[in-house]
């Protein structure tokens, strides 16, 4: 049975590895991945790169992974989905977040103000307008009085919504307004937990937690060097510790890394961005990471599917086209 995962779509930082990235996102169409998603911070923006995604692929459902719930009205995103949800006929999926004060403060010069609840009122607006009915919203944050309405017949009344929560609050949430959990260096074996909190929210809300899909974003490094594989993915966790705010340090203490997070800031505090890679441990990189040859990446997918996972969302394959569809192939196929 072919395995269900996702990948990445990561950040181009050019012309040139965007539209290679958008041929790789071909070729995992054809090897069988369920889903591609694209990133965004302040550089270029995800919505051209999903639009140029969707016109280039046929089967392969396409998302954002994540867009803050900052910066773009409710409006704004319901309308961009909507069209893109068209383009693409219907393969969208909008995955939202909080992102942190850094970014929403000195990027898009946004108060970070009561994050958890604009997320909520966020999703039930988009849910009524993609609906297609009259929007009349008297929230704590957002209040629309006229009664617009999407003015275009949407693919689908319904877009499915991620979170990518990863506060027990947030995750509680999750069950009572969204379709899927997209946590990222959440350890794997803390997912039956989360999903409890899942079960909570979706249980207060009158829903299911089968309703919720797992779908977490892991760090993949593909290589046949272990030990260089798993230093590559030492980098990106220190760097959501260290330098993207309070919420991935605070979320990876409790979750049993106290140490590692203490003297990965501490690194940070230096400026000594190698010390705060190597504070990560092996125990955290097997919690958070994907890293070996495909054949192993592969049995590590299967033991998250083991652990509830419906869908994970792995680094895209460094290398070239024809390595790209090897790895993929070998990933989905076996």
């Amino acid at each position: 049975m072919p395995r269900k995962i996702a990948v990445s779509a990561g950040l181009p930082r050019s012309k040139e590895e965007r539209d290679q990235i958008i041929d790789k996102v071909k070729i995992a169409e054809e090897v069988g991945v369920e889903a591609a998603f694209t990133a965004e911070t302040w550089g270029r923006d995800q919505i051209t790169f999903l639009t140029q995604l969707a016109m280039a692929t046929d089967r392969i459902q396409l998302g954002t992974g994540i867009a803050p719930v900052y910066g773009r009205s409710p409006g704004v995103l319901a309308s961009t989905m909507a069209s893109l949800d068209e383009i693409s006929g219907g393969r969208m999926i909008l995955g939202l977040g909080t992102s942190g004060a850094r970014v929403i403060e000195h990027w898009h010069g946004e108060p970070f103000d009561r994050p958890l609840q604009r997320l909520r009122e966020y999703v039930e607006i988009f849910n009524l307008m993609i609906s297609g009915e009259r929007v009349i919203y008297d929230g704590e944050i957002f209040k629309l009085e006229i009664g617009f309405s999407l003015d275009m017949e949407p693919v689908r009344t319904k877009i499915p919504v991620y979170i990518a929560g990863i506060t027990p609050k947030s995750i509680k949430q999750i069950g009572e307004v969204a379709d899927g959990w997209m946590p990222i260096y959440w350890p794997k074996s803390r997912y039956a937990e989360g999903m409890v909190l899942i079960a909570e929210g979706a249980e207060a809300a009158g829903r299911s937690v089968d309703d919720v899909t797992l779908c977490p974003v892991v760090t993949t490094v593909f290589s046949d060097d272990p030990e260089a594989a798993r230093q590559q993915a030492r980098g990106p966790v220190s760097f959501y510790i260290g330098r993207m705010g309070v919420f991935y340090s605070q979320m990876l203490t409790r979750n049993g890394f106290p140490d590692e997070v203490e003297a990965c800031q501490a690194a940070w505090a230096e400026r000594d961005a190698a010390k705060a890679s190597a504070a990560i441990s092996e125990r955290m990189v097997a919690e958070t990471a994907l890293t070996g040859p495909a054949d192993e990446v592969g049995r590590g997918v299967d033991d998250l599917a083991e652990r509830g996972v419906d869908m994970p969302v792995l680094s895209m394959p460094d290398g070239s086209l024809a390595e790209t569809e090897e790895v993929l192939g070998t990933l989905v196929n076996g």
